[in-house]
């Protein structure tokens, strides 16, 4: 009798011939073998994965994560902004809204923070492999929901041409009629992101003369409630010449407030449905807000 095969990170069943499992995308070198007698055994292939690993090179790009570091060093690799993302890579991070992972003893602890403050725990145990493919597989589902594919582009993809396809080719005419679309749609873009250069070009953190903080965006203005430590929007600077109160571009931890960056006011600035797997845009366009921060995963 041929011997069933589950995932050893999220429990499916394994088709015979599969190197893939076809629910998370583990390698079916790391899963479980269950026999006729219904008993789980653990391939054992820990010796040959740091093997495998120990021989490539430095600058290899990480498409499977084992470890903790080795998750860190792919979600630089793709530039991740991991804060706005709200995702903790090796951080007992204790702030509401965040998705984590780190090591607490000989345990490793996957965990998401609920919009509450309430923790949820999703793994906790010995198998840092398994809770890097957790948090790693959460990753990948976030970027997903937003359109963006770090690993690839989605699999869904247009047939393939059948045998004695001809492509059409276009006249002059439609030659010219593309060209003066494309050419006017360059001229927009330039325009638009000059327009944009000139409106943000005053963003920035700014102080009154009572010590309250406030961070210009645009024409939108937020303050910091220290009372509430936290950012509110719809409000304006109490003062006509801003400009002269302001104290920086970047958030300073010295000034005893959060940075707006990690606050609500700051998601809802920057919702965006465009995304490019490739672009940096995709990344500058995160909205955490789009994550159901009730649910428990």
């Amino acid at each position: 009798m041929n011997e069933k095969r589950l995932c050893r990170y999220c429990g499916r069943d394994i088709p015979e011939g599969e190197k893939i499992c076809p629910n998370c995308g583990a390698l079916v070198d790391d899963g479980y073998s269950v026999g006729a007698g219904g008993t789980a055994v653990m391939y054992d292939t820990a010796a040959q994965t740091e093997s495998a690993r120990e021989v490539l090179p430095e600058e290899e790009a990480i498409t499977n994560p084992q470890t903790i570091e080795e998750l860190q060093k792919y979600c630089a690799q793709k530039k991740m902004p991991l804060l706005r993302m709200r995702f903790f890579i090796g951080e007992d991070y204790k702030e509401p809204r965040a998705f984590g992972i780190y090591r607490d003893g000989s345990d490793f602890v996957v965990y998401k923070n609920k919009d509450t403050g309430v923790r949820a725990i999703r793994y906790r145990g010995p198998d840092e492999a398994f809770a890097v493919n957790e948090i790693y597989q959460k990753l990948l589902s976030e970027c997903h929901n937003r359109g963006i594919y770090p690993n690839g582009e989605s699999a869904y993809t247009d047939a393939a041409p059948t045998r004695g396809y001809k492509p059409q080719t276009m006249s002059k005419k439609e030659k010219k009629i593309l060209i003066g679309f494309a050419g006017f749609f360059a001229a927009l873009i330039i325009f638009v992101a000059g327009f944009n250069i000139g409106l943000h070009r005053r963003d920035g953190y700014y102080q009154d003369e009572n010590g309250r903080y406030y961070y210009r965006y645009g024409n939108e203005w937020s303050y910091y409630d220290t009372s509430a430590s936290t950012w509110y929007d719809d409000v304006s600077f109490p003062y006509d010449d801003y400009s002269s109160y302001s104290v920086g571009e970047d958030w300073d931890a010295g000034w005893g407030i959060t940075d707006i960056e990690t606050s609500s006011v700051w998601d809802d600035w920057h919702t965006s449905s465009s995304y490019d797997s490739d672009s940096s845009s995709s990344w500058d366009s995160w909205d955490s807000s789009g994550t159901d921060w009730s649910s428990d995963w």
